[in-house]
């Protein structure tokens, strides 16, 4: 999976947690859809950040 992907999936999530708390008032869903959002948001610092942080430190060199 690349990261612009990761990163769209991340949004509908978002998007899907909001809709379970603040729409529909579905708590537990909410936290549910919460806790899936913090594991992709995880695994995208992972998968997307640390590169980026290694290719500007080496920038900077």
């Amino acid at each position: 999976m690349d990261c612009e992907k990761l990163r769209n999936e991340i949004e509908d999530k978002r998007r899907e947690m909001y809709q379970a708390y603040l729409i529909d008032q579905n708590y537990s869903n909410a936290l549910v859809k919460s806790q899936e959002l913090d594991a992709m948001l995880n695994k995208f610092r992972t998968m997307c950040q640390k590169p980026f942080m290694i290719a500007m430190s080496l920038v900077m060199l």
